[in-house]
């Protein structure tokens, strides 16, 4: 399928938007789940949609769908019981998100926690917004297969979402410039209107790809803002670095890189991630490490390649995160 007809099914009315364009409106009581309403700042909050139903589409890999959502209908405040990422193709899209408004542009994406309340305003003939809707497990497991310096940060602010007590856990990715996720979107979309047999396996990837550009972008706009972080976007930052230079990073490095002082930057990780800065650093090698023996690298260049000069010290650290030596590691591997 070429773009340019991507773009016309996109666009094409459906009979439900003509009618809601002529002035009909959707019974949203049928959609809520009436046995299912918690309460959010003293006011009940409904859930929409059925996680069963919605996970499963053809095209796609189990744990994924995409869904457009309907012009000229807008969508009450509501919760789901899967987590969803939002995507405006083309146009805007006006949203609540736990209480606050917010515009999503072209091209930008906003990842939502499963229990954050959220509505949509009404979109327009040209306002195109897709709604990916994705179990934690695939999630979680699209997040493991990414090897790139985006990885611990999207781990990280999984974790967040998933940490979050008062359910506004949600992240707001501007990437209105980012030719990637648009073609990665576009590639996805493709693959679920004209499916193959291959396309659960092409979608996945592609989704993958999606969630590491997503990661770029965020720290990107991290470090070009000159307003305060919030501390859960200095962790994130963190993470990422440490990542990074997990080999020879230094708490005064981290510091520097993130305009704080070290004795705030230890106690801001500690606060955040419950583990200290040298714990992140360790974890960090140690990920690396297993990839290299993924790879099929020995443990003494697994061990030199991420900043180990003490083999008796990393064979103790790898069993204590792995559970067996570095050589039972790669015998696990297909040969």
């Amino acid at each position: 399928m070429d773009i340019a007809r991507l773009d016309n099914l996109l666009l094409e009315l459906t009979d439900s938007e003509r009618a809601y364009r002529a002035g009909a409106r959707y019974d949203w009581c049928d959609a809520f789940d009436w046995d299912f309403q918690p309460e959010i700042d003293d006011n009940h909050v409904h859930k929409i949609g059925n996680r069963m139903r919605a996970l499963h589409q053809k095209g796609m890999p189990e744990g994924l769908s995409i869904v457009r959502n309907s012009r000229f209908n807008p969508v009450p405040e509501h919760v789901h019981d899967y987590v969803e990422i939002n995507y405006v193709y083309c146009g805007n899209a006006p949203q609540i998100v736990n209480g606050a408004q917010l515009t999503l542009a072209q091209n930008e994406v906003l990842l939502l926690d499963a229990a954050c309340p959220h509505a949509i305003g009404e979109l327009g003939e040209h306002d195109i917004m897709l709604s990916i809707v994705i179990s934690r497990p695939m999630l979680r497991r699209s997040l493991d297969q990414s090897l790139s310096s985006a990885g611990t940060v999207s781990r990280f602010l999984l974790n967040a979402l998933n940490d979050e007590t008062d359910h506004r856990g949600h992240v707001h990715f501007r990437t209105g410039g980012s030719r990637r996720v648009r073609r990665y979107m576009q590639e996805m979309l493709c693959e679920l209107l004209e499916p193959t047999a291959a396309s659960p396996q092409i979608a996945s990837r592609l989704f993958e790809l999606l969630l590491v550009e997503l990661m770029q972008s965020y720290e990107a706009a991290l470090l070009q803002t000159d307003a305060p972080a919030l501390p859960s976007a200095q962790v994130a930052a963190a993470m990422s670095y440490i990542e990074r230079h997990a080999c020879d990073c230094t708490l005064d490095d981290l510091a520097h890189h993130l305009h704080l002082s070290p004795n705030y930057a230890s106690a801001l990780l500690k606060r955040q991630t419950g583990r200290t800065f040298m714990q992140l650093v360790q974890e960090s090698r140690l990920t690396r490490a297993a990839a290299l023996l993924d790879t099929g690298a020995t443990a003494e260049a697994a061990a030199r390649e991420v900043g180990y000069a003490n083999m008796s010290f990393f064979y103790k650290k790898f069993a204590e995160r792995y559970g067996c030596t570095p050589a039972a590691y790669r015998r696990r591997l297909p040969r």
